[in-house]
């Protein structure tokens, strides 16, 4: 079992400091995050791990990681047991990397355990396992 983030009411100042974190331009990244070539790598071997895009509906319209399902962040808190298996291993994605550590941090409060936010988003993505989508 991954090391979650100190007891609740430090919760909010972790969230704060890796969102102004300079680690979002280096190749450092947090337990509960993977990076684009390490998604790629284990999607590309077949392994099972459920992709959820938390973003706006006009963002996924732009471009989305073929096979993700789409439950934007707002709604995350009323669809996740319904459409996310709590023992599936899921990575959440958005555009920048914010919203989807909003999204694991929010799954972990409901009780899954498996989760991880795609460190850079989509961009990330673009920039570093294809090249040929959109970026926005």
């Amino acid at each position: 079992m991954r090391e979650h983030p100190p007891q609740s009411r430090d919760r909010a100042g972790w969230l704060q400091d890796w969102r102004a974190g300079s680690h979002l331009n280096t190749d450092r990244v947090d337990s509960w995050e993977i990076t684009p070539r390490e998604l790629k790598r284990r999607l590309d071997l077949g392994e099972c791990v459920v992709l959820v895009d938390v973003r706006d509906a006009w963002e996924t319209e732009i471009v989305a990681i073929s096979g993700s399902r789409h439950i934007p962040l707002n709604e995350l808190r009323y669809r996740a047991f319904e459409e996310i298996d709590p023992e599936d291993e899921v990575v959440l994605y958005c555009h920048g990397g914010v919203r989807s550590m909003d999204a694991a941090l929010l799954l972990w409060e409901l009780g899954y355990e498996h989760i991880r936010s795609l460190a850079g988003g989509i961009e990330r993505w673009a920039l570093e396992v294809d090249p040929s989508i959109p970026r926005y």
